[in-house]
């Protein structure tokens, strides 16, 4: 099974990490590999650099977007996708959400490729195989003076 925690950065964190997304990585893995009095520290570091999600507008963009999926389907607190050799389901809290999958990639992919559209600093973290990145990622501004 893979698991994805997806927190939502506020937009000047992700232009200020752009090309420096394995920083962000070592905050949130760290936070997630402690149980010592750090951890309260390392929560508060993350608290400052997201964004509360606002579930209900999420959720009703994400329904619209896959209810014409076939295997989709609505629970309590998450959303299910099935597919013929994928399964991804996309649980929903205030402050993050988590995406587990099996088999596979089709799902899960729908389901990025569908959050993506809604918002641009979502960032997705698998913190068994260490793997991260933005799910729309970001362009470096250029300008004058930059």
């Amino acid at each position: 099974m893979r698991e994805y925690f997806i927190y939502k950065l506020k937009e000047e964190v992700a232009e200020q990490y752009f090309g420096k997304e394995s920083k962000l990585f070592q905050l949130f893995l760290e936070e997630y590999k402690t149980f010592t009095a750090q951890k309260n520290v390392l929560q508060k570091q993350i608290e400052y650099i997201t964004s509360p999600l606002h579930i209900d507008p999420l959720q009703t963009f994400l329904k619209q977007m896959l209810l014409s999926k076939k295997g989709f389907h609505t629970e309590v607190h998450s959303f299910l996708l099935e597919s013929d050799n994928s399964s991804a389901r996309l649980s929903f809290s205030d402050r993050y959400l988590i995406l587990q999958s099996v088999g596979g990639f089709e799902a899960e992919t729908i389901i990025f490729e569908t959050m993506r559209k809604y918002e641009r600093c979502f960032f997705a973290m698998d913190f068994k195989y260490y793997r991260y990145g933005w799910l729309n990622p970001l362009k470096a501004k250029t300008g004058y003076g930059s």
